[in-house]
């Protein structure tokens, strides 16, 4: 359902606004989700599940290093490759995420291939 490999995106909180997660990967295999990256708190890992079927996605960012905290991230697809959906600390602190995969744009130079 989601491809594995380089993924971007952002979380946004109240105080903070909208902060980037950029070149972090993310991997799908047999229902479960692993991953990792960094942002503007530090560097983190990912772990949990998501559905085939229908997209959903549960997981954990877990921070490394001295911020230790554990993110609870539950989305589902938007329709367009992404995974949108809401992060959560515990119930005071929460807000919306977006997660997109990079794909690899055409630089203009590629041989064209032809169709017969």
């Amino acid at each position: 359902m989601y491809p594995s490999g380089r993924w971007e995106g952002f979380w946004q909180q109240e105080g903070w606004g909208r902060q980037p997660m950029t070149a972090f990967t993310l991997n799908f295999a047999g229902g479960r989700v692993t991953g990792g990256g960094r942002d503007v708190i530090g560097p983190f890992t990912y772990a949990g599940e998501y559905d085939e079927a229908t997209g959903r996605v549960v997981m954990v960012k877990q921070y490394v290093g001295p911020h230790r905290h554990q993110v609870g991230y539950v989305g589902q697809p938007d329709g367009e490759g992404c995974i949108q959906g809401t992060w959560s600390i515990d119930e005071h602190h929460t807000g919306p995420f977006l997660l997109r995969p990079v794909v690899r744009r055409p630089t203009g130079e590629e041989p064209i291939q032809e169709i017969g």
